[in-house]
């Protein structure tokens, strides 16, 4: 893949592509996307409302968007001569096919390492499927048993 890939924080006029970039991947997990006129404005509207706890990057190849990733910080209670902690959950990393095994999805997560680790946070999960997991763990993420899951669908 010759040409130059920057990874950057996405901002507020990038809305749009991350939309785009979502309905990429429903389509390519979904092995089609049915026709849905309110998405962007639905994915707009959840967006305003996450933009707080959760920001996004964007990875460009020569000034275009191919990928994406987003980091959910979750701020803990604090306790009587303890203060608060905070930790992350890495979601939705996803780069268009054609862009694949180029490097581009770990430069996209060691972006957003380094801001997690420079905001302090404690922790970083995420939730790999299997087809990913490999990747997961050559980003050094581990296997770990003290979280708990009770699925609620």
């Amino acid at each position: 893949m010759p040409g130059r890939v920057h990874v950057a924080p996405a901002g507020p006029a990038d809305d749009g592509v991350l939309a785009r970039l979502r309905r990429a991947w429903a389509a390519e997990a979904g092995g089609g996307v049915a026709a849905d006129a309110g998405y962007e404005e639905r994915f707009r509207a959840w967006l305003g409302d996450e933009g707080r706890r959760r920001r996004f990057w964007l990875a460009r190849h020569d000034g275009r968007p191919v990928g994406m990733v987003n980091l959910l910080t979750v701020e803990r209670m604090p306790m009587p001569g303890r203060p608060g902690g905070r930790w992350g959950h890495l979601g939705n990393l996803f780069v268009l096919p054609g862009h694949r095994r180029a490097g581009v999805a770990t430069m996209l997560v060691d972006t957003v390492l380094a801001g997690a680790a420079a905001q302090g946070l404690e922790r970083v999960v995420v939730h790999p499927n299997e087809a990913s997991l490999a990747f997961w763990r050559s980003t050094r993420f581990v296997t770990t048993t003290d979280l708990l899951v009770r699925e609620m669908v």
